[in-house]
């Protein structure tokens, strides 16, 4: 079987291991990642069907992600559903777009 390709959620250290932990838990079914990132990579986006590892901070498999849906919206567009969807605590569309403009 071919190696999955490694997902890594933030920088190393406590907000990675956040994201990490919300995934294993399941409170985090959704993430957000910059368009522009991927093009200045060279990379594709991702595909439904494509399977990811995620790795925690010290880069250890953890868990295999699914990818279902790929949406490229403007960051205006990002609903209050997503957010909480990406399992983390901002009650607000306000509140989880400057968080994601602050990363």
């Amino acid at each position: 079987m071919a190696e999955l390709a490694p997902t890594l959620f933030a920088d190393p250290g406590p907000l990675r291991d956040r994201l990490v932990e919300a995934i294993l838990d399941r409170r985090k079914t959704s993430t957000t990642s910059l368009r522009a990132d991927y093009d200045a990579d060279g990379e594709t986006l991702p595909r439904p069907g494509q399977r990811c590892a995620v790795v925690d901070s010290d880069l250890r498999r953890v868990t295999v992600i699914e990818v279902t849906s790929v949406r490229v919206v403007d960051l205006s567009s990002v609903d209050l559903a997503h957010g909480r969807d990406e399992g983390e605590p901002e009650q607000t569309v306000a509140r989880w777009r400057a968080s994601h403009e602050a990363y």
